[in-house]
């Protein structure tokens, strides 16, 4: 079993392209990569680890005005070097590329900018002095490294080495976006502003593997915890509308059982009042006959209907019948003082 921990490598360019700063990026980017790093990088188990797979992605970040051009060139071509071996370079344009630290940002499989990040290309330029024969040679040293400049530029963009060589001419400044159109960078980089709370792990190892991967496990189960507690909310209004749902339901039952009691004693009311009716026709056919009998008594003949309808016209007994049915007292006073016409209509 072969372990590699940290395959990735990071590595920074915030200086002038110098002697010095050249050297100490490609001795970074040799520690990362030879024979010592994969020494420092491998858990041996029985098989030996070859020197390529110390590093599989090399990260640049570029902020530079430029400078020289040949420092630049070995820094250029220490990353080529690398992304001969398989190693993918990415640069970052942290704020500015200028002059030989655009070319050295050439070297990227990927090129990133970051927003307000800027990119310039002009022609190489040197200080001079002596002969016309020394200006000559400086001029024609010059034209020759601006050409193979704009050549580097060119297979990077897919342009023309003459539209190359033409802006380098003005001294072209390009923007992020400018510099995405014009190929010079793949994309542009835009920063999560969102403030993030960095756990115990990530401030004690810091661009670790492991690390990152216990995070993202971390965040995967802080994320189903938080999709459990929707669910268990769900389960709970759910139950919360099933008891709501059975209380209804009880009330219906109930109002139901009212209702159906109501309804009985309505049954029984009607009933009820069905009997009384038929009591107080008996009592008032009794009355009629005893009336009749009275009647007969006094020599008073048995009263005839003269028509055949019950629409017969309204006589003095009708009315007097009528009163003893709602009011036997005013039925009396009727008869004391309508007794002959009630007599002579029955």
């Amino acid at each position: 079993m072969i372990q590699i921990n940290n395959k990735v490598g990071k590595i920074k360019l915030n200086d002038a392209v110098t002697p010095w700063s050249a050297d100490e990026l490609i001795s970074e980017i040799e520690r990362q990569y030879g024979a010592k790093a994969v020494a420092e990088n491998m858990v041996l188990g029985g098989f030996q680890c070859s020197v390529d797979n110390a590093l599989e992605t090399i990260e640049i970040e570029i902020n530079s005005p430029g400078g020289s051009v040949l420092d630049g060139y070995r820094i250029y071509n220490s990353l080529v070097q690398m992304r001969s071996r398989g190693v993918q370079v990415i640069a970052t344009v942290n704020t500015l590329a200028a002059s030989m630290g655009s070319v050295i940002l050439m070297a990227a499989n990927v090129i990133k900018i970051v927003e307000g990040g800027r990119i310039m290309i002009h022609d190489a330029s040197q200080t001079v002095s002596g002969t016309s024969e020394d200006h000559t040679r400086a001029a024609k040293n010059l034209e020759e490294i601006s050409d193979e400049i704009a050549t580097i530029y060119a297979n990077r963009t897919g342009s023309p080495v003459d539209e190359m060589r033409d802006l380098m001419k003005k001294e072209t400044w390009m923007g992020a976006k400018e510099s995405v159109d014009r190929k010079f960078a793949d994309e542009i980089l835009k920063f999560d502003t969102k403030p993030k709370n960095m756990n115990i792990l990530s401030r004690l190892f810091p661009d670790n593997d492991q690390v990152q991967q216990i995070e993202a496990q971390i965040q995967e189960a802080d994320s189903i915890r938080a999709e459990l507690k929707t669910a268990q909310d769900q389960i709970n209004e759910l139950q919360t509308s099933i008891q709501d749902h059975a209380i209804v339901s009880s009330n219906l039952i109930e109002a139901q059982t009212k209702l159906n009691e109501f309804e009985a004693l309505v049954v029984e009311k009607d009933l009820e009042i069905a009997n009384l009716k038929e009591e107080v026709q008996a009592v008032d056919e009794k009355a009629a006959i005893k009336a009749a009998e009275l009647l007969a008594q006094n020599g008073h003949p048995q009263a005839v209907n003269l028509n055949d309808s019950e629409e017969s016209t309204k006589t003095k007994y009708d009315e007097y019948r009528a009163l003893q049915k709602t009011d036997p007292r005013a039925a009396a006073q009727f008869w004391e003082q309508n007794e002959q016409e009630i007599k002579t209509s029955h």
